[in-house]
């Protein structure tokens, strides 16, 4: 009955495994290997556990979006509607950076000369020319020229009627048994032919690079007995089966990072929390994302790269901002004398110079060790030993001498820039989206999360920092909570009127039947279903996600669902328009199925006052070090309160307080953090 959780991420692999029925959790994290799937066959059995004794196993990665980011997927075609191969390249016509005469637009993943027409037309409602037997063969033949080993297929209005792209697809299977082909209509009915067109192509371009991955992944853990449940963590953060993260790769966009957010909403349940950010720094980027009133937000179109010049993709994911600050993030030094941190990261292999595995760049681990926030005494997870003289070697060659500064300067200037830069990925989520990041609490996770947390706090103006229970594998953690997922989306533009929405009831049983098809339910139905519309006013181009109840749908309560729109529209954008026409423009479907999930365990309380394991000296200025008690996390009793300055340090992590902060431990072992106010007013 165990439940396993597994992270892999540009330097660490973490592995979490629940027993439901003794709430026993383990931990392991160990270096990211070259060949991922032993990676996470490792951490099993750093565990202690076997394959063969688990009955779930839930997985995330970052393969779909490290192989988008930096180009390394396969040699793809697109076909689509003659009169519309160029789409691809011209995209919207956005210029975000009016100004900046470098200005660069988007760089499409399949060339003109790998972009087919075929002559064919259809309507939402119609086929207007039929799709030509000879047309399909001469199309094959063209690609039996160029030896891809992918297929995206994009038709024109296929998000209402896809028969052509069926047919099509079909064709060229049997023409190319080897290629992964991909369809528009596949992955997502809804309209923009643009954005669709861009994930077709995405999803093909990674398909045989997943579809390898997974089927050595699942090999493997036949040989090793495994025949339990195999479930990958979607970007939405529900979980989908290996044949369906197969064919719908681009869902795994952002699957571990989704494993966080989901975690951070069950800690914020537990501490009985509406609104938090979920931070996430690990070794190669940091992430953050946004629980409001309870719920993950959500968002359906995601950019590969960035929205000046990324490639957008339809797919449901959870909104998370991104940078490349990580511990293992290099610092270096620009030829004008620019102090610069990240995107580039030393990696598992060679990792940090403190790491002793040949690395010999300046990191943020480095920078960390060097002032004595990260401890050289105290082993990381998988007794892994830091050597503090390499670390200042680095530092000194590649950051302090070029800046003609000292290397504790160099190291605080290192942390500076990090700070600024993830407190801007907090900003991208908050401030952005119009909420203040001072309402909302800081969950911090991560094995360098907990380390910068009150740092990035004080920038931003947030009061209290939550560290849960394992911030190292945290995302690992999250997964555990996570539910198996189907999602369904049709896009109808619909007055929201008496009239109307009668022609939905149609369309809200079709989605029901698409969304509970990945569950694979031999009977009945699943544990939830939930109604969300993207709706506008009549006239308007953009859209706001709304939450609907079936009924409301069902029985044409369009004065019910107007109310509804106006309120998140006047929480969006602080105005609404009651006496506006409204209507709906793509109706959306999640259903779920409920799965054993673990409690946060509580911790025995301690009377008396929290005592140190020892004293180190700590830089917390650039000009002097000053002798911090480090406080060992697992003795700890609930109720205890830490004062800072101080560090609190265990397996995964440690986590930094400043001067004026004070921690609480909770009943069930977060640590509860309170800025102090007076360095933030």
């Amino acid at each position: 009955m165990i439940r396993a959780g597994s992270d892999i991420g540009g330097t660490f692999t973490d592995v979490i495994l629940f027993d439901p029925k003794t709430q026993d959790i383990r931990i392991a994290k160990i270096p990211s290997t070259p060949n991922l799937e032993q990676a996470v066959l490792d951490g099993i059995a750093a565990t202690g556990k076997q394959a063969n004794e688990l009955e779930v196993l839930v997985h995330g990665s970052t393969i779909v979006i490290n192989a988008l980011l930096e180009r390394k997927g396969v040699k793809t075609a697109l076909v689509t509607t003659e009169g519309f191969r160029d789409v691809y390249e011209i995209g919207r016509i956005n210029r975000p950076d009016s100004f900046n005469v470098f200005f660069k637009k988007h760089d499409p993943l399949v060339k003109r000369e790998l972009r087919f027409e075929i002559v064919e037309r259809v309507l939402p409602d119609a086929v207007l020319t039929p799709i030509d037997r000879t047309a399909i063969e001469q199309l094959i033949e063209k690609l039996r020229g160029h030896s891809v080993d992918a297929i995206a297929i994009l038709l024109l209005h296929s998000y209402a009627n896809p028969v052509h792209e069926l047919t099509l697809k079909a064709a060229l299977k049997k023409a190319f048994p080897t290629a992964f082909i991909s369809t528009s209509s596949e992955l997502t009915r809804e309209y923009r032919e643009y954005e669709r067109t861009s994930t077709v192509v995405a999803n093909a371009y990674v398909g045989p690079i997943v579809e390898h991955y997974l089927g050595e992944l699942a090999r493997h853990l036949k040989t090793r007995a495994f025949d339990g449940n195999f479930y990958l963590m979607q970007s939405n953060g529900g979980l989908i089966s290996e044949d369906e993260a197969r064919k719908n790769c681009i869902a795994l966009i952002e699957s571990g990072p989704a494993g966080g957010v989901i975690g951070t909403q069950q800690v914020l349940d537990d501490l009985k929390l509406p609104s938090g950010v979920a931070f996430d720094m690990g070794g190669t980027t940091a992430k953050a994302g946004v629980v409001e009133n309870g719920s993950p937000r959500i968002g359906h179109q995601y950019f590969i790269g960035s929205y000046n010049t990324g490639l957008p993709v339809l797919t449901p994911v959870m909104d998370i901002h991104e940078v490349g600050t990580g511990g293992g993030s290099i610092a270096s030094v620009t030829a004008y004398g620019e102090l610069r941190v990240g995107p580039r990261s030393a990696g598992a292999i060679p990792g940090p110079a403190c790491y002793q595995a040949g690395g010999s760049d300046a990191t943020v681990t480095d920078a960390n060790v060097v002032l004595g926030r990260l401890n050289a005494a105290l082993p990381l997870a998988g007794s892994m030993k830091v050597d503090e003289s390499a670390a200042r070697d680095a530092l000194a060659e590649n950051v302090a001498k070029p800046l003609g500064v000292t290397v504790e300067q160099a190291a605080a200037g290192i942390l500076q820039v990090a700070n600024t830069a993830m407190a801007y990925a907090i900003s991208a989520v908050t401030v952005e989206r119009g909420l203040n990041p001072a309402d909302f609490v800081l969950v911090a996770y991560g094995g360098a999360g907990p380390l910068h947390a009150t740092q990035i706090a004080r920038e931003l103006g947030i009061r209290q920092v939550v560290i849960p229970p394992s911030p190292g594998v945290f995302s690992a953690y999250g997964m555990l909570f996570a539910d198996p997922q189907g999602h369904a989306s049709r896009t109808r533009i619909t007055r929201v009127d008496a009239d109307s929405l009668v022609g939905l009831e149609n369309i809200v049983t079709e989605l029901i039947d698409e969304a509970v098809a990945p569950l694979n339910l031999s009977a009945g139905m699943p544990d939830m279903i939930e109604f969300h519309a993207d709706m506008r006013y009549v006239g308007q181009e953009h859209t706001v996600n709304v939450p609907l109840e079936r009924e409301m749908i069902l029985h044409g309560l369009h004065a019910e669902i107007k109310a509804r729109f106006d309120t998140v529209h006047e929480r969006s954008y602080s105005h609404s328009a009651e006496d506006e026409p409204a209507e709906i423009v793509t109706l959306r479907c999640v259903a779920s199925l409920s799965s054993d999930k673990p409690n946060f365990a509580a911790i025995s309380e301690t009377i008396g006052e929290a005592l140190p394991n020892f004293e180190a000296p700590v830089w917390l200025s650039k000009d002097s070090a000053e002798a911090l008690p480090f406080f060992a996390r697992g003795t700890l009793g609930a109720k205890q309160r830490i004062d800072g300055p101080a560090v609190i340090f265990e397996e995964t992590a440690s986590t930094l307080l400043l001067n004026g902060d004070s921690a609480v431990v909770h009943a069930n072992g977060h640590l509860l953090i309170e800025i102090e106010r007076a360095d933030i007013e």
